[in-house]
């Protein structure tokens, strides 16, 4: 927190109505909301009094909506609707979204109706679908409107409007026909009509679409603002850039919770006991996992009582090979993100790539992994004869496992993608554990047949 942040949370936590008011307008939102989320709730209650309605909006569209649907719930019921006003149309919805059915109607009924449907409608989408996340604030043109008309109603409109980098152009009865740059608009000179402007070839999504589909559209293709329509083309919404990156940030955080087998953000404040029934079910698998290599190295006990030395390189085979089958599993579930192995071919390129790069790093470690042991071996007088067969079992068993690391640890996330099952469940302790276990047949198998020639 740098000096500024500081002395803004001293204020909001202990300065009077009129200092906090005149701090306020210093200072950006999202510093102001950061501040508010550490305040008591007696302090909570008196620093969000002596925010204005327009400032408070600005402030509660920057926290989690739970935590702003509990502030609305401080205030009376009209001011409270007044501030869910003031905010984008999808901000407000996932407030409301968190509220039981007789808390909405009670803000709704302080609402004019225009807006009041609005919400509602918006309400209404899934959770995790385009419709979810767009908004109703955009600027509509007319295709025979001159260009000077268009320039009054985006001046008008602009004050009102998050995203006025395309003005979409819609017929009497609301059907999209096109999109116009703002910036082709202010370079237009009249006599120009928004028909000789506008662009007909657009890319929209459905209201149920994927928002994270969506969102990838929007990045793709760089689009500031991407329509979205219902099955009929009729304009519904609109998605902004903030809400793609939003969406994908929170895709990431979800996918990296996973990943590493651990609840998300929006799960960080449950419950001790929901927090160990969530990892239960995980650490039990990883368990069983460690059972099966107990086995296989009891399995191997006449290969270790021969050669003793081997078990003070398994750590080695282990760790290397979960560290590649990782790497190899991160590249691939974050090219699966994005959409980069559409069909058959790229699928099987991307993991016969994994396959040698595994095996050339194999190669590179498994040979450096040889001459350090043998010099080990030979001067440290560790009783090993010869030296040379364990080096060499040390240096091959490297070089293979690695490979087979690397193509595991695409092969696992693909075939979980293809089955409908989200790859990143693929998670680091998961594939580390079943890399263990690869690692250790490769080890002991090459070790029994070189050393013991069996």
């Amino acid at each position: 927190m740098d000096a500024d942040q500081r002395t803004l949370a001293g204020l909001l936590a202990a300065g009077t109505k009129k200092e906090i008011t005149s701090a306020v307008d210093k200072h950006h939102p999202s510093d102001i909301a950061e501040a508010l989320a550490k305040l008591d709730d007696d302090r909570l209650r008196f620093v969000v009094g002596a925010l204005g309605r327009k400032r408070l909006s600005e402030v509660l569209s920057h926290v989690e909506a739970p935590f702003a649907a509990d502030v609305l719930a401080s205030l009376p019921e009209n001011k409270a609707a007044k501030v869910l006003m003031g905010m984008r149309g999808d901000v407000a919805t996932d407030i409301l979204k968190t509220m039981g059915l007789a808390d909405r109607l009670r803000y709704f009924q302080h609402m004019p109706t225009p807006v009041r449907e609005k919400l509602q409608a918006l309400a209404r989408h899934k959770e995790e679908t385009a419709g979810s996340i767009m908004t109703s604030d955009y600027i509509v043109l007319h295709r025979d409107m001159d260009v000077k008309d268009a320039m009054r109603t985006l001046v008008k409109s602009a004050n009102t409007t998050e995203g006025i980098q395309r003005l979409f152009v819609l017929d009497e009865s609301g059907f999209l026909e096109g999109a116009v740059n703002l910036k082709r608009l202010i370079q237009a000179r009249s006599p120009n009509s928004i028909a000789d402007l506008m662009v007909t070839e657009i890319i929209t999504v459905q209201q149920d679409t994927d928002s994270e589909e969506a969102a990838r559209l929007m990045q793709q293709y760089e689009i500031p603002l991407l329509p979205v329509v219902d099955e009929k083309n009729r304009l519904k919404g609109v998605i902004t850039m903030d809400d793609a990156v939003d969406v994908l940030d929170e895709e990431t955080d979800e996918d990296y919770a996973r990943f590493a087998t651990i609840p998300s953000d929006r799960r960080v404040h449950v419950s001790v006991f929901s927090s160990a029934m969530h990892r239960l079910p995980w650490l039990l698998l990883l368990l069983l996992l460690g059972l099966v290599i107990s086995t296989i190295i009891s399995r191997f006990e006449s290969t270790l009582e021969a050669v003793v030395v081997l078990v003070f390189f398994q750590p080695l085979i282990l760790d290397m090979a979960g560290n590649t089958g990782t790497q190899s599993l991160a590249v691939t579930v974050r090219g699966i993100s994005k959409g980069f192995y559409p069909d058959r071919t790229t699928v099987f390129g991307h993991m016969f790539k994994e396959f040698r790069v595994g095996a050339l790093n194999g190669l590179a470690i498994g040979s450096l992994s040889f001459l350090t042991s043998l010099a080990f071996l030979t001067f440290t007088g560790a009783g090993v004869n010869p030296p040379f067969l364990v080096a060499l079992t040390i240096g091959l068993s490297l070089a293979v496992a690695l490979a087979f690391a690397s193509f595991f640890g695409a092969l696992i996330p693909m075939t979980l993608d293809r089955l409908k099952a989200d790859p990143a469940v693929a998670s680091g302790p998961f594939i580390t554990t079943l890399n263990d276990i690869l690692g250790l047949i490769i080890y002991f198998s090459l070790a029994s047949f070189i050393i013991l020639r069996l």
